[in-house]
């Protein structure tokens, strides 16, 4: 009984992860595709982030004005808010730097071409992480990385209008 208990809950979870994972995927790849056609039309990709980020603090802010109790975490730091300013202004700032450079690559890639690159962001994350003890690094997610770097390789080498300024742009980002 318990035997047959662990492998449902082993692949709900394993389905679980499967959608989740699907839906990273068209979400991100949806997202794409919307950043460049807006650029096509609108080929400012400072200004794009520019609007981008002053919707989302100003969205969080409203959010956080009609219902506190969706962020937790500050309670924790009540009367300390400006201190927090010293780590999110440069978290900010990177990821301004991310985003710009991810809405200037589209001027210079494809979209499949810039999808497999972002895709291999997850690698290069959990990579850090196990640079600084946040993971551990064992044979099965060591070829988990290793197909995925593999994947993304071939994508980027069977680029047909591959562009070096683009693809150092994608990679800043």
């Amino acid at each position: 009984m318990t035997n047959t208990t662990t492998e449902q809950g082993l692949r709900q979870s394993v389905l679980t992860g499967v959608v989740l994972c699907a839906a990273y995927i068209a979400a991100s790849a949806c997202l794409i595709n919307y950043n460049k056609f807006l650029l096509q039309r609108f080929p400012f990709p400072w200004e794009l982030t520019a609007v981008h980020m002053t919707c989302c603090s100003t969205m969080s802010l409203v959010l956080y004005s009609i219902a506190p109790g969706l962020f937790p975490a500050m309670e924790r730091v009540q009367g300390r808010k400006l201190e927090l300013l010293k780590f999110f202004l440069p978290l900010g700032a990177f990821f301004a730097t991310a985003l710009y450079a991810s809405n200037k690559a589209y001027m210079y890639c494809t979209v499949a071409f810039l999808q497999f690159m972002k895709e291999s962001n997850v690698v290069l994350v959990f990579l850090l992480c196990c640079s600084v003890g946040l993971q551990r690094m064992d044979r099965v997610k060591a070829v988990v990385v290793v197909w995925i770097l593999a994947g993304s390789w071939m994508c980027i080498h069977g680029e047909i209008n591959f562009t070096m300024v683009g693809f150092v742009i994608q990679a800043i980002s």
